[in-house]
C-alpha cells in the first residue's frame, strides 16, 4: 500500500479514537491526517520515516499550533501522515 489522497482519514482530536480504531482503518488502506504533539517519540519516528506505535509510514504535513489535540491530551502541534 501507499499514500493515498484520495482516501483519507482526518483525526484533529486523537482523544475520541482508540490505537486499535486507527491501525484498523490503516490496515484497510486508508490514509490518516493526524494532529499530534511533536514530541521525542514523534521526532524519533520522523527521523525513520516509520511509526512503530501504527506500524504505518509517518510524514509530516506542517508544523502548526493549536491545530488540534493529541492522544496524550496535549494541544496537538503539527499534522502528520500515516499509512501503509
Amino acid at each position: 500500500m501507499s499514500k493515498n489522497l484520495d482516501n483519507v482519514i482526518e483525526i484533529l482530536d486523537f482523544t475520541k479514537y482508540d490505537f486499535d480504531e486507527i491501525k484498523q482503518f490503516l490496515n484497510e488502506g486508508k490514509t490518516i491526517k493526524i494532529a499530534l504533539e511533536l514530541g521525542e517519540n514523534v521526532k524519533r519516528s520522523l527521523t525513520k520515516g516509520y511509526s512503530d506505535h501504527f506500524d504505518a509510514n509517518i510524514e509530516l504535513i506542517e508544523e502548526k499550533e493549536n491545530c488540534g489535540v493529541c492522544g496524550c491530551g496535549k494541544p496537538a502541534n503539527a499534522l502528520f501522515y500515516f499509512y501503509k
